[in-house]
């Protein structure tokens, strides 16, 4: 039978020194729980020892608080880790994702009566115009995000070692890559609505419809995640 540790006490100006740490990090909520925690267990160890060294309770916990120092520049501390985290984390997702979304798509046109096959995507010579142009765009916004996302895990990895401490390039890099997501799968969209006024009957259904409903999950994830990486890059300095 395993025993369960024990909550730890919640201590009154303890939780105040954390809440305004907690208000100064930036990024989403969800990526300071394990550095709050982290923090609250260290302020507790530190009360617990000026405790045993003869302070009172509220003492030993001002004590401790003095020694972590100024909320403001123990937030700014862990600024730089919560960018790199947030913005490794986004990138890694758009890298997965995307040829996944990829071949959802390619598998629609190559199901679709549209005059592609397998062997002609590079070509087109039979495609109308405009279709050859929205799909140039897709490559392009694909490869945009392709490059950025790599960008964002290199100068999160082990390249930092080399690298200069820039920690508002890794949020920069990622926002990049979550709009040129979306400008890719945007435009597969705005193909498929064109492609459903003008020839309905020339679309596969399922290829389709998988293919669409991955493509928005993507956009609004790539969204919200872009706008968190410049979130935190500008609370950078």
């Amino acid at each position: 039978m395993t025993m369960q540790r024990p909550p730890e006490p919640r201590v009154p100006a303890v939780e105040r020194y954390l809440a305004e740490i907690t208000a100064r990090l930036p990024g989403p909520r969800e990526a300071h729980v394990g550095i709050v925690a982290e923090l609250h267990s260290g302020l507790l160890d530190a009360a617990d020892a000026y405790q045993s060294a003869g302070l009172a309770p509220s003492q030993a916990a001002q004590a401790a608080i003095r020694e972590f120092g100024d909320p403001a520049r123990v937030a700014a501390g862990f600024s730089a880790e919560i960018a790199a985290r947030q913005a490794r984390r986004a990138a890694v997702i758009l890298l997965v994702t995307g040829p996944l979304v990829g071949l959802l798509w390619i598998a629609t046109a190559l199901a679709s009566h549209l005059g592609i096959r397998l062997t002609q995507l590079w070509h087109w010579a039979g495609l109308p115009p405009g279709l050859r142009v929205t799909m140039a765009l897709v490559a392009v916004a694909a490869g945009v995000t392709f490059a950025a996302a790599l960008l964002g895990i290199a100068t999160t990895g082990r390249l930092t070692r080399w690298l200069p401490a820039r920690p508002r390039r890794a949020p920069l890099a990622a926002a990049i890559a979550g709009y040129g997501a979306i400008s890719a799968d945007g435009l597969g969209l705005a193909l498929l609505t064109a492609q459903l006024t003008t020839a309905p009957g020339k679309l596969s259904p399922l290829p389709a419809v998988a293919a669409a409903a991955a493509s928005l999950v993507r956009v609004i994830l790539a969204k919200r995640s872009a706008r968190q990486c410049l979130a935190i890059r500008a609370s950078l300095t």
